[in-house]
């Protein structure tokens, strides 16, 4: 009876130690949100932290683009000729909003590379 207490607790050790970093890792993952993206962009260092960031920016990229998408797709819909000018103006407005994301998340994932590198 004592050997297999003494094995289970053996056992129960080796788990917890492979667990540990396991969770560790997981806690140190870099959640980027609106709140708090001004500062990660100012202290990212690593190339996480950079591909955390460029995701960010990836998904802001792709609400934009649905954006455009919608407002040509309304701008049909309408065909009056005021409406349509202001759908037109909204989808190119938010098909610039886009690119310029895109280009922000390309721009922190080169900084992941460099930072990969040294």
């Amino acid at each position: 009876m004592k050997r297999v207490t003494l094995l289970l607790a053996a056992g129960l050790i080796l788990l917890a130690v492979a667990i540990v970093p396991t969770i560790r890792a997981v806690a140190q993952q870099t959640v980027v949100t609106d709140e708090n993206v001004s500062q990660l962009i100012g202290s990212a260092k690593t190339p996480a932290e950079h591909e955390a960031i460029a995701a960010f920016f990836d998904e802001k990229a792709a609400k934009a683009q649905q954006e455009a998408k919608n407002h040509r797709a309304w701008g049909q819909i309408y065909g009056k000729p005021a409406m349509m000018s202001h759908c037109s103006y909204l989808a190119k407005a938010n098909q610039d909003e886009a690119d310029q994301y895109k280009a922000l998340a390309a721009g922190h994932r080169e900084m992941a590379k460099k930072a990969a590198e040294q």
